[in-house]
């Protein structure tokens, strides 16, 4: 009985501790939200995006970094126009962090993997996670889509791109959490018999 009554006791303690971790971090936790976007133009290593595999430089059609086109939620404090300083060369099938893909604004997005989701007839679509810092906010995991079309002037490609949080990774967690004590609980349950 004493055994069985100080392994409830240690569930509870155990639960209590998990509800405290992830209230505390919550509390502590301001996340970057709403998206921003980016246009303007690129050189990629070929002549056609139906064959292209990476970025060789930023442009627009005047020679400048690219533009932040629109913004929302944590981003209002970056103003539309502004340019934004981009990493190159970048790879569209890549599974490794190409650190500070973009800055602008007190903003940094770190791109932790990227691959092609379509390519074809003139249109390259890519999609990539990472995170984004800055600004006072937390580190915050984030999805990219990046989309380039053909109808190049002097080999200038138009792209735009764009970042918005992942909620899925929160959830992704909490259900981790709960899977945890799920077992501890059969675990406790199979002690008993």
């Amino acid at each position: 009985m004493k055994n069985r009554l100080s392994k409830t006791i240690l569930v509870f303690f155990a639960l209590g501790l998990i509800s405290c971790a992830l209230c505390v971090q919550q509390a502590q936790a301001v996340p970057i939200t709403g998206a921003i976007t980016f246009g303007g133009g690129v050189e990629l290593d070929t002549a056609t995006v139906n064959t292209a595999t990476k970025v060789t430089g930023w442009l627009d059609e005047g020679g400048f970094m690219p533009t932040v086109q629109s913004v929302s939620g944590s981003f209002s404090s970056v103003a539309v126009g502004t340019m934004a300083t981009f990493t190159f060369p970048w790879s569209f099938n890549y599974s490794g962090p190409t650190f500070a893909l973009w800055t602008v604004g007190g903003f940094t997005f770190n791109l932790m993997a990227s691959n092609i989701v379509f390519q074809g007839g003139g249109f390259l679509n890519v999609f990539g996670t990472g995170t984004i810092t800055g600004n006072g906010f937390d580190s915050t995991a984030v999805i990219w889509n990046f989309t380039v079309q053909d109808d190049s002037s002097n080999g200038v490609f138009s792209f735009s791109g764009s970042n918005a949080p992942d909620g899925g990774a929160t959830v992704a967690l909490l259900g981790l959490a709960l899977a945890g004590i799920e077992g501890i609980r059969r675990k406790l349950i199979r002690a008993k018999r």
